[in-house]
C-alpha cells in the first residue's frame, strides 16, 4: 500500500476527528468574540462561570441558585477546563473591572466549554445525517449548514450548547438501547428541557405511533423526570437552599405562571423583540412539520411524526413560565429533531 492510501485510509477511520479539528480551526473567531462579549458583559446572560468561584471558595454570593445551579454536566465540565486547560488571556486591553480574582479564567473556561460543544454539535450534526440517517453529502453537508445558523439563537454564554449538544447524542445512540436508557436518565443532571423534550418524543412515539421499541425509552424519560423533581426537592426544600427568585414570593416570575403565562406568550407578537427572539424562531420550528403535510420524502432510515409539531409548541409552557425574551432559546432546544427534516426538504426543493 502506498503512503498516499495509507494517509488517505488514516483520514476516513479517524474522520471524526479531522472534522472536529476543523471546525475548531476555522471557528476560532466565534470563541475569541463571545469570550470578549463575556469578559466585558457587554451583553446581558447569565453569569455561569460564577459557579465555578462557588466551587472554589464556597461563597454563596458566587452560587447561581437553582434551577440554575442543578445542571450539573456543564457546571462540572467548565469546572473541569478551569482545573485542567491554561487560561487564555486576551492580548488586547479590555473594559473591565474584575469582580473577584478568578472571573478572567472562570469566563474562559465558560467561553471554551461553549466553543467546544459548537464545534461538537456541527461534528456530530454531520454524522447523525451521514451515518445515523442515511443522508447523501449533499444534504448532510447541508444539516451542518443549518446547525451552525440556527445555534445562532441560543445563548453562547450559558449551559444551552452543551444541553442540545446531548440531546443529538441521545438520538445518535437510539439504535444502543443500553446505552440510550443510561444517557436519558443521565439527562436529569443535564437540562430540564431535554428531559422534557425526550419525555414528549417517547410519548408519542409509544402513544400515538404505536411504536412498542420506545417503551423503555419512555420510562428511562419518565425515571429521569422524576429525578429532576426529586433533586430540585432535596437541594430547594429539604437543604432548604431556595431557587431562582424564590425570595421574591408571590412577585416571582416562577409564581405567575398561571396568572401571566399566557400574556408572556401573547405579548410576542406585540413588541419588535417578540417576533425577533418568539415568533421567527417559532416559524423556522414548525416549517418543517407543516411542510411535510405536503412533501413526501421517503427515508427508511429517519422516522418521524408530524405530531412531534406538539414538541416545539409545548415548549412555549417554558416561555409561560419564565419571560417571552427566551423564547427562540426554549424552541431551538428541540433544533435536533427538526433540523434534518428542514435539510432534505430545502435539498428537495433544489433539486427540483
Amino acid at each position: 500500500m502506498t503512503s498516499g492510501k495509507k494517509l488517505i485510509n488514516f483520514v476516513k477511520s479517524n474522520f471524526g476527528f479531522f472534522l472536529f479539528f476543523f471546525f475548531f480551526v476555522i471557528l476560532y473567531r466565534d470563541f475569541l468574540h463571545t469570550y470578549k462579549i463575556q469578559l466585558e458583559q457587554t451583553i446581558p446572560y447569565y453569569l455561569y462561570q460564577n459557579h465555578i468561584e462557588f466551587y472554589l471558595t464556597g461563597d454563596k454570593q458566587y452560587d447561581v441558585t437553582a434551577p440554575a445551579n442543578l445542571r450539573f454536566l456543564g457546571l462540572v465540565v467548565q469546572f473541569v477546563i478551569y482545573k485542567i486547560v491554561p487560561c487564555i488571556e486576551l492580548s488586547r486591553d479590555i473594559n473591565l473591572t474584575l469582580p473577584y480574582d478568578n472571573y478572567v479564567c472562570a469566563t474562559f473556561s465558560n467561553a471554551f466549554m461553549n466553543y467546544l460543544c459548537l464545534c461538537g454539535f456541527l461534528t456530530l450534526s454531520f454524522f447523525y445525517s451521514y451515518k445515523k440517517l442515511r443522508f447523501d453529502l449533499a444534504t448532510s453537508i447541508f444539516s451542518v449548514v443549518l446547525a451552525y445558523i440556527f445555534i445562532g439563537y441560543v445563548e453562547a454564554f450559558t449551559l444551552d450548547r452543551i444541553a442540545i449538544l446531548y440531546l443529538l447524542l441521545v438520538l445518535y445512540f437510539l439504535d444502543n438501547k443500553k446505552l440510550s436508557i443510561i444517557l436519558i436518565i443521565l439527562a436529569a443532571l443535564v437540562n430540564e428541557k431535554i428531559v422534557y423534550i425526550l419525555s414528549g418524543l417517547f410519548f408519542i412515539r409509544f402513544f400515538f405511533n404505536k411504536k412498542k421499541e420506545y417503551f423503555s425509552f419512555l420510562v428511562a424519560s419518565f425515571v429521569s423526570s422524576l429525578l429532576v423533581v426529586l433533586i430540585f426537592i432535596f437541594y430547594a426544600f429539604i437543604l432548604n437552599h431556595g431557587y431562582f427568585e424564590s425570595e421574591l414570593g408571590s412577585d416571582g416570575i416562577y409564581q405567575k405562571f398561571f396568572s401571566e403565562g399566557f400574556a408572556r406568550i401573547y405579548s410576542m407578537f406585540l413588541f419588535k423583540q417578540g417576533y425577533s427572539n418568539g415568533v421567527i424562531p417559532l416559524i423556522f420550528t414548525l416549517t418543517p412539520y407543516l411542510l411535510s403535510f405536503y412533501i413526501k420524502i421517503k427515508n427508511k432510515n429517519f422516522y418521524f411524526s408530524k405530531l412531534d409539531i406538539l414538541i416545539p409548541i409545548s415548549l412555549l409552557l417554558f416561555t409561560a413560565g419564565a419571560n417571552m425574551e427566551n423564547t427562540g432559546r426554549y424552541l431551538m432546544h428541540s433544533m435536533p429533531l427538526w433540523l434534518p427534516i428542514l435539510s432534505q426538504q430545502v435539498i428537495f426543493f433544489l433539486r427540483k
